[in-house]
């Protein structure tokens, strides 16, 4: 199955909670709420650049996205990828999100709260996505269930 780039802007348009998947040096998981945006080809999350998400990725930059609906029970949007550490632009970033999440005025002053230690944005381009329990195609790659799962 093909998304398009519309039903992939349907599916991420609304502003849920994502968990955001990372390995400790252990090898362990690390899992973490967090605000996302699509950029229409990655998947883009701020956070403070001291954060134990951050230095595993540094360290390993593999990570998944887990997106899902849990008001409508929609199904959730899977996606494993690499991940890069991006100094750059994650004031704005961040200001996005926060009004993205909390409107425009509570957005403006939870990003201003976070403005205090430095951020960064964690982009992760989808190398394996999974929607429905289907396979599907997004920006030229496909993947499988067992993809993901296996």
């Amino acid at each position: 199955m093909a998304l398009t780039p519309e039903q992939l802007e349907d599916i991420t348009r609304p502003p849920l909670l994502a968990i955001l998947s990372t390995v400790n040096p252990d090898g362990s998981p690390q899992a973490t709420p967090v605000w996302y945006e699509f950029d229409g080809e990655a998947f883009l999350v701020t956070s403070f650049a001291n954060r134990v998400k951050v230095r595993n990725l540094r360290h390993s930059p593999r990570a998944s996205l887990v997106i899902v609906d849990t008001v409508t029970y929609g199904e959730p949007l899977i996606v494993s990828g690499t991940a890069e550490v991006i100094d750059e632009g994650a004031q704005e970033a961040t200001l996005r999100c926060a009004i993205r999440y909390q409107g425009e005025e509570h957005g403006r002053v939870s990003a201003a709260r976070m403005g205090g230690q430095p951020r960064v944005i964690i982009r992760i381009t989808p190398e394996r996505v999974l929607y429905e329990g289907e396979r599907i195609t997004l920006g030229g790659m496909t993947a499988t269930c067992e993809d993901i799962t296996g």
